[in-house]
Formats: C-alpha cells, structure tokens, sequence
C-alpha cells in the first residue's frame, strides 16, 4: 500500500500508518506539489526493471536535460593540425553511435574521434562506418556541389555504455524493442512500424540542440509527409549552393524527410553542430529515432525570423535499415525481416 501526502498539511503518522513497510522500500511519499508526483511514480518502479528499455527518458519537470534526452551523445573529430569539428548523435546499443556521415572524411581515423555522453561520461572510438552509397561529389556534373542522399554513419564506442537514467539507447525502427514499446505482436513488421511512426500526414517530432556545457533544448517540428511534403521538398532548390539546379531529383530523394517552413506553423530550424542528431517521434511515452539531421536550405540560426522557404532535410531510418542490419547485426537488437 502507497500513501500520499500533497503540501505542508500533510499528516505524517497518518500516512506512516497506511503505507506498507518493507525492508529497502518506500511506500510513504511527501509531495511538495503536483509535479513532484511523476518523480515519485518513477522512484515507486524497479530502475532495473526499465534500465534496458530502449527509448525511456525522465520527462517530469526536476529532471535534468540528459535524463530527458538519455540517448543524446557529442561526436569530436580533432583531426591534427586542422582543428576540431563536433556533430551530435544517438546512442543506439551500447556499443554503437549513429550520427551524420558528413560529418567525417574518409581518411579520419578512430583515434580522431571521441563521443562524450555527459559530465563525466566519455568514450574513445574504435570504428567509424559511413554508408558506402554516401557520395557527395557524385552530382557536380549536374550543379550539386554536395549530394546527401545516405548521410548515415555508425561510430563504433571502444567500451559499452552501461544503461542508466542518463544514458541509454534510442529505439530504432523495425527491432524487436522498438515492437515492444509500440505494443505490437511480436511477429509485427516493418511495414506497422512506419504506419504508425511515419503516417502520411504531417508528423510531431523533435530533435535537440546542443545549449551551453552540458545544456540540451528539444525543437518540436513537424515532419510533412502529408500534401505539404510536395513544396516542402521543392524549396531545397533556394539553397545557394543548387541555384543552378532545375532537377528537383538531383538534389533530393525519396530517402528524406522535410521540415520546416511557416505552415501550419513556424519551425524551428537546425543549426550548425545539430547535424547527425536523432529525429525523434514519441509514441506513448517511448521515444523512437525516424532521421538522422542532415542539412538545411538556408542558414537561419543568426536571423530573428526565418523564411517560409527555410526547411531541413533529415535521412529517414526505414530508408537505410539494410544497412544498418547489417553493421549492428551483432548488437541483438533483433532486427525484424
């Protein structure tokens, strides 16, 4: 038996003589206010019983940023002599970071790269794996200066990352723990999983901007899958450097997403150093990655206002999942056929 008490009021014998008692539990709880309940609910469960959950965060108001967003993860390259590049990431199993292709050469090595999961929380790299159809010089015959289309990599940690409130991985699509978060039968397929993630319409998601040392900030956008995917797609071409591309197809293909814009509302807008971060879609109360960022069409972080033609594009997951089976088979993330 629970007891509750909310305020200053609150009877302590009384609540003392309602609640069970057992050793190394608690079942009397003192509420400084409402919010304080969410908290308590999450310290009522077994922390070991939802440490392996992929998608779980801390969503009541006294949590930190990292317990919010547990999968969100820094990549450094310090390539010698030429300075240091940061992009974010996700924690996808406790071995692998997912992150932006772009955001590293062909040539950097392991020793380059480091991830770093929060205060205290740092890994050194032992593998680093870009999408080999990833090739951003393959269309400047046409006028594209950089093609994105496979912007995906995998950063292989040199140790796992033992799960905690603070750290732990996202739910990929198409796995068996993403089929249990979704509450689907266990033979469910890939294809119920994008009906319910990506429905043709438009589609809440987040991802999160870097803010300060240690500060996280999630930008709700809508992902436009609907009748506004159409000229949400057609303002890549404003991007200066495809100013001189008349093939909408040259520079933008069926492998990503679209948002931003002013319609139905304004959204914010990614920034440099966002690139490679998680597009996360929350579906009852578990959090599922549908897009790694990739790039925008204008820069808009400096500007009070951004065009209505200021739109990011993102590299949808159900697009790359061969791929990504193939480099995470080993993970036991049980990858759905």
């Amino acid at each position: 038996v629970y007891a509750f008490g909310l305020g200053q009021d609150a009877h302590g014998e009384t609540l003392n003589a309602l609640g069970s008692h057992k050793a190394g539990e608690q079942h009397v709880f003192f509420l400084r206010d409402t919010e304080d309940l969410q908290e308590v609910f999450h310290r009522m469960i077994d922390e070991s019983s939802t440490l392996g959950l992929c998608g779980v965060s801390l969503e009541f108001g006294r949590a930190d940023d990292r317990q919010k967003n547990p999968w969100e993860v820094t990549v450094t390259v310090t390539r010698p002599g030429r300075g240091q590049e940061r992009c974010q990431g996700s924690l996808v199993s406790p071995y692998f970071v997912l992150s932006a292709a772009h955001c590293f050469s062909v040539s950097d090595q392991p020793a380059w790269l480091g991830v770093d999961l929060g205060p205290g929380q740092h890994r050194g790299v032992s593998g680093l794996y870009l999408h080999p159809q990833y090739l951003p010089g393959s269309r400047r015959l046409r006028g594209v200066p950089e093609f994105y289309d496979y912007d995906v990599a995998l950063v292989r940690l040199d140790r796992s990352v033992e799960p905690s409130p603070s750290a732990r991985p996202i739910c990929l699509p198409c796995t068996e723990g993403a089929s249990r978060a979704l509450r689907l039968p266990e033979r469910s397929s890939c294809h119920q999983h994008r009906e319910l993630l990506l429905p043709p319409k438009n589609v809440e998601a987040f991802f999160v901007t870097p803010r300060g040392p240690a500060g996280l900030q999630r930008q709700q956008v809508l992902l436009k899958l609907g009748e506004q995917r159409a000229p949400c797609e057609a303002d890549a071409l404003r991007a200066p450097p495809y100013a001189n591309v008349t093939a909408l197809d040259d520079v933008i293909t069926p492998r990503f997403l679209c948002s931003g814009g002013h319609e139905p509302r304004v959204d914010p807008n990614a920034c440099p150093g966002d690139s490679g971060g998680p597009v996360v879609v929350t579906w009852g109360k578990r959090h599922f990655q549908v897009g790694v960022v990739s790039w925008g069409v204008v820069p808009t972080c400096r500007q009070r206002r951004s065009p209505s033609f200021a739109r990011d594009f993102h590299v949808n997951l159900f697009e790359v999942l061969p791929w990504l089976r193939e480099r995470l088979r080993d993970e036991d993330l049980g990858f759905l056929p």
